[in-house]
């Protein structure tokens, strides 16, 4: 608001240095005086709400995965530490899982890293169609990823897993020559109703070894903690 009076404030200063008085110009031209002062404040005030939106663009950025718009890693040990805190507070259960990408050094190195990030990014849009809107999936490495499932059992989080295997059985993607590149991953899960001072760290280490498991027992498949 102070910042739109330098307009007409400096018009002003400019006729009384050529010799015309403050008062007489405001009187003289009032309608210019209201245009210039509107003017400004309308234009301060669209660059401020440029700004704010920027910043949240920011914002959100900072806790996305560039390449698949997942939460990124920072995000994820946010909403992981408040979720282990809610779970402890309510006595509610809490499950994650891990999915890792099956054989995916073998499309990076047959089809190129271009077609190892579509079929990244198609993962993701797997993940992201079985979840609710209260969980989070994101990407914790490279072809790994991790989702959060607050308030929700092994069990349940055993058939929202199961519906990942299946969308990622049936997803491909698509080269230019007609090449289908057929997609799979291994799920690790744990959870369960904490036990006291569990951590994340423990958690996210159970559903690990699951999905070790899950990998040393041929791949495409879950493997529950």
């Amino acid at each position: 608001m102070f910042l739109s009076l330098f307009a007409p404030a400096g018009w002003i200063l400019i006729n009384a240095v050529q010799g015309v008085p403050p008062l007489g110009l405001i009187l003289q031209s009032p309608g210019l005086m209201a245009y210039m002062l509107i003017g400004t404040m309308t234009a301060f005030a669209f660059f401020g709400w440029l700004l704010g939106r920027e910043e949240e663009r920011l914002s959100k950025l900072a806790l996305l995965d560039e390449l698949t718009g997942l939460a990124n890693n920072r995000f994820f040990d946010q909403r992981m530490e408040e979720c282990i805190t809610s779970s402890r507070r309510n006595g509610s259960p809490l499950s994650l899982i891990l999915v890792d990408m099956d054989r995916f050094k073998a499309i990076n190195d047959n089809y190129g890293h271009q077609v190892g990030d579509m079929a990244l990014k198609t993962a993701a849009g797997v993940l992201r169609s079985c979840i609710r809107a209260s969980d989070v999936a994101a990407r914790v490495g490279g072809e790994e990823f991790a989702v959060i499932l607050p308030d929700t059992g092994t069990r349940e989080a055993a058939k929202v897993a199961g519906r990942m295997l299946d969308g990622l059985r049936e997803s491909k993607v698509v080269l230019m020559d007609g090449t289908n590149v057929n997609l799979s991953a291994s799920i690790g899960l744990s959870g369960g109703i904490l036990a006291e001072g569990e951590s994340s760290f423990a958690l996210f280490a159970e559903a690990d070894k699951a999905l070790y498991k899950a990998k040393q027992a041929g791949r495409d498949r879950l493997m529950t903690a």
